[in-house]
């Protein structure tokens, strides 16, 4: 189903690239516009559900604090090398 926004507020720069974009694919300007509106949809919906994904997780399982990260990954490669910390915080 197709339906039709009133208005977009677009930057001249903005409209220079789409036009520009349009033309040297051979392309109609709102099937392309249509097409960029469409990925970015799709990119922002994966990531908040990955933002909620680990979220959940961090409910469940906690946290580690930077601190703690830090002194793990500081060991890497030494004499001195630590486990993986533990989830030192909780939400």
């Amino acid at each position: 189903m197709s339906g039709q926004l009133e208005r977009i507020a677009l930057s001249h720069e903005t409209i220079s690239r789409l036009r520009s974009s349009a033309a040297q694919s051979q392309r109609d300007e709102r099937e392309l516009l249509e097409e960029a509106v469409v990925e970015y949809l799709d990119r922002h919906e994966m990531e908040l559900a990955a933002v909620e994904k680990g979220m959940a997780l961090a409910s469940a399982d906690g946290l580690i604090s930077h601190d703690a990260m830090k002194g793990w990954l500081q060991s890497w490669g030494t004499t001195e090398e630590v486990q993986a910390p533990d989830a030192d915080l909780s939400r």
